[in-house]
């Protein structure tokens, strides 16, 4: 039997529901809350700031053609970080021990003095030269590949200016912040040995940000909500489409064309048949006075 619904019934459906709306949204956003909470491990973000800028030149016009020139091959520029060949050599230097230096190098002090026998000012050695001394540091992490550095650096611009960012999104805020500044590093580096200019300067350093950024906990929660409060409004649309018993007696006679014999109504349970009969006949009694009866509300029968 083909159905349709009207407005009406929609707001029967959501009048019936509304409690289940209620508990289910609760229960979706709790669930979706505290299961994104214990499941989804957190990520943190942490950038740095570069500068493409080349020396100021006298002319008003060949510098403004100059900064215009800068903001085109920063695209470029967003390339080549992404590429191994930067990447590679981040991932390298911060899972290789590195030489840092302790003590600079120093010059030997000369002085001078006259010898009397052979006449001629000679110069001597006051203090000797000292090399530089380094130390070996451990490397600050390992197993990290340019594989899984690409999947965490990006590079963001902003429209007409010299200035982009590099982003690190990664579970540990450190490490966070230790990429995008290893990243700068190299780049500043590799874009001098690559292109043979040395036009691009770090802005600002990477710090680390404790707050994560993903995931959104309250947007998950909302969502939680809003699907359990639909889940709850398909249920009881569900059933009242699935629903095949007669409510009112007006369904048997004027939608059906069948002939109303009666009505069967609800009789409660009783212990004993004594007291079956004298609740019918109380009932009979009392239909006598008031009438035919409708049919009770609580009273269902199906097709």
């Amino acid at each position: 039997m083909n159905e349709q619904m009207d407005l009406s019934q929609l707001w029967n459906v959501f009048k019936r529901s509304f409690i289940a709306m209620i508990v289910f949204g609760i229960i979706g956003m709790a669930a979706a809350y505290f299961g994104a909470k214990a499941f989804i491990a957190p990520k943190y973000e942490s950038d740095t700031s570069l500068l493409v800028n080349r020396k100021q030149q006298e002319d008003p016009n060949m510098q403004w053609n100059a900064q215009q020139a800068d903001i085109q091959i920063i695209n470029t520029y967003k390339d080549i970080i992404t590429r191994p060949v930067v990447l590679q050599a981040v991932a390298d230097d911060l899972t290789s021990p590195q030489r840092v230096l302790v003590k600079k190098a120093k010059k030997a002090v000369y002085g001078a003095r006259y010898n009397a026998t052979t006449g001629v000012r000679e110069n001597y050695v006051v203090k000797a030269a000292q090399p530089a001394q380094y130390k070996l540091k451990p490397a600050k992490y390992s197993n990290i590949t340019s594989g899984d550095l690409a999947k965490m650096v990006s590079v963001g611009t902003e429209q007409n200016s010299q200035v982009f960012s590099v982003s690190v999104k990664d579970t540990d805020p450190v490490r966070a912040r230790d990429i995008a500044n290893q990243v700068a590093k190299v780049f500043e580096k590799q874009i001098a040995r690559m292109m043979n200019i040395s036009n691009v300067s770090v802005v600002s350093k990477a710090t680390v940000n404790s707050s994560p950024v993903s995931p959104r906990l309250k947007m998950i929660a909302l969502i939680g909500l809003g699907l359990g409060v639909f889940v709850a409004f398909l249920w009881g649309l569900i059933r009242e489409m699935t629903d095949q018993t007669i409510k009112d007696i007006d369904f048997i006679t004027d939608s059906l064309g069948l002939v109303n014999l009666g009505v069967v109504n609800y009789v409660q349970h009783m212990r004993n048949m004594d007291q079956a009969i004298e609740a019918i006949k109380l009932r009979d009694d009392e239909d006598e006075d008031i009438g035919e009866p409708e049919l009770p509300q609580r009273s269902r029968r199906r097709i």
